[in-house]
């Protein structure tokens, strides 16, 4: 008799079936797929409870703390409680910004079909510039915004390395951010001024020129660099960091994911002004925006968060500004989406109504 169960059945195949192997092997590597990206993601981690109490940490309650705080930022990273004078010099394609020690920041020129009279300082981050960016600065060029575009020393069209001469160490060539924290023996101030000086400059350049108002966004470092800038200048109308930080809690109860780089991490800093006082700072008169992603491939996607925003926005209405952090619900990659650049958009506009 017949056996009625063997190879008629399209579905049934022999242990040896290139078929079989290749729906096994195409299962495996979705299974692994999943589990790495949702490691990535924190999804297992992100918004634990440590245990440990965690809330917002804020000092400034009034216009005089604020100012107070501002000053002290100013002379820790300037040396002095005032904003430098610094201009950037004409380049091709640009502007380019001189800093001490023979660090330099490119300026890119980007200039709509109408301009609005608005300007967008944009900064990126550790990548350089890449497609999100592209797709960010296209955004702010349709809606009339000429943009002035800027990137983290040692990256992008920056000098990769930068040789100083020590007196403690001799001649050192630096290579990377956490590098930087030797030159604070040839520095005026502080090391964090090659981060957020050629910013300063571009708005002093700004002011010059007649634009208004002036707006700050930023990713990821950028974001970083955004969210210090805007603290330390209230001349900027308004800024958006994206994917820029977290509260110092949450970086310790969550490093693999919060930590960021050496330049966000500073105690010197965060004795000064917690995460959330240069949050409030940034929003005192103004507005800020931050934009974070649920589930972020890079970093910051901790829900908890949205549990801090509330107290710093009181602090922020009582000076008079306007705070909020946008959640960009189910967005896995590090970057503006297009819902998150039409929140900063409408924002913008806003701003821009007499």
């Amino acid at each position: 008799m017949e056996d009625v169960t063997c190879s008629r059945n399209p579905f049934i195949h022999r242990a040896g079936s290139p078929i079989l192997w290749f729906f096994l092997g195409a299962l495996t590597m979705a299974v692994i797929g999943l589990v790495i990206a949702l490691r990535l993601t924190g999804w297992f981690t992100a918004g634990r409870a440590s245990g440990a109490d965690l809330g917002p940490v804020i000092h400034i309650r009034d216009e005089a703390d604020a100012e107070a705080t501002r000053r002290a930022l100013m002379a820790l990273i300037f040396g002095t409680p005032q904003l430098p004078a610094t201009l950037p010099e004409p380049a091709e394609g640009g502007m380019i910004v001189r800093l001490p020690n023979g660090f330099t920041s490119f300026i890119a020129v980007s200039v709509p079909g109408a301009p609005n009279g608005a300007l967008v300082i944009y900064h990126t981050g550790h990548e350089g510039f890449t497609q999100r960016d592209r797709a960010a600065i296209r955004a702010y060029l349709e809606a009339g915004y000429t943009v002035w575009r800027l990137n983290l020393p040692l990256i992008g069209q920056q000098p990769s390395g930068v040789t100083v001469n020590l007196p403690s160490f001799g001649p050192l060539t630096i290579r990377e951010h956490r590098q930087m924290a030797y030159l604070d023996e040839v520095t005026t101030g502080h090391p964090l001024r090659y981060f957020v000086e050629p910013v300063i400059a571009a708005v002093n350049q700004a002011e010059a020129m007649g634009y208004r108002p002036i707006f700050a966004t930023g990713l990821s470092g950028g974001g970083w660099t955004t969210i210090l800038a805007a603290a330390l200048d209230p001349r900027i109308h308004a800024s958006y960091p994206v994917a820029g930080g977290l509260p110092l809690s949450l970086r310790f109860d969550h490093p693999r994911r919060n930590w960021g780089d050496w330049e966000e991490n500073l105690p010197e800093l965060f004795r000064i002004a917690s995460f959330e006082d240069l949050s409030i700072l940034g929003a005192a008169g103004r507005s800020q925006i931050q934009v974070l992603n649920e589930y972020d491939i890079c970093c910051y996607n901790d829900a908890r968060y949205l549990h801090f925003a509330p107290a710093i926005r009181t602090v922020a209405e009582r000076l008079g500004g306007h705070f909020a952090v946008y959640w960009a619900e189910g967005e896995f990659l590090h970057r503006a989406n297009p819902a998150a650049r039409r929140v900063i958009l409408d924002d913008m506009a806003l701003r821009r109504t007499p």
